[in-house]
């Protein structure tokens, strides 16, 4: 799974892993800060591999594949979020 996600992974287990005040308080903030640390082409690829995972019917298959890729770096009941609604901020968050 991490060489499927690569960009997925390094947002949850870096970006909002267990310094992610580094990087902000807040979803947004965050994804302010990936955006000004990442490429613009990581930026496209996290958008696609978080579309790619919003794409499974299945939450129990989408929670598996994110726990995997989390590395218990980062669990988004914390932030009052499930995997699915995590990933759909993350991706209303990057522009077409």
């Amino acid at each position: 799974m991490k060489k499927k996600y690569p960009d997925v992974r390094l947002l949850v287990v870096i970006f909002f892993g267990p310094d992610f005040h580094i990087f902000g308080e807040s979803i947004d903030e965050i994804m302010a800060s990936y955006a000004e640390t990442e490429s613009e082409y990581a930026f496209r690829n996290l958008k696609k591999q978080a579309s790619q995972l919003l794409a499974l019917e299945s939450d129990d298959e989408l929670n598996h594949i994110m726990v995997e890729l989390a590395e218990n770096q980062f669990k988004p009941a914390s932030w009052g979020e499930t995997w699915r609604s995590f990933l759909q901020k993350v991706v209303e968050r990057i522009p077409d």
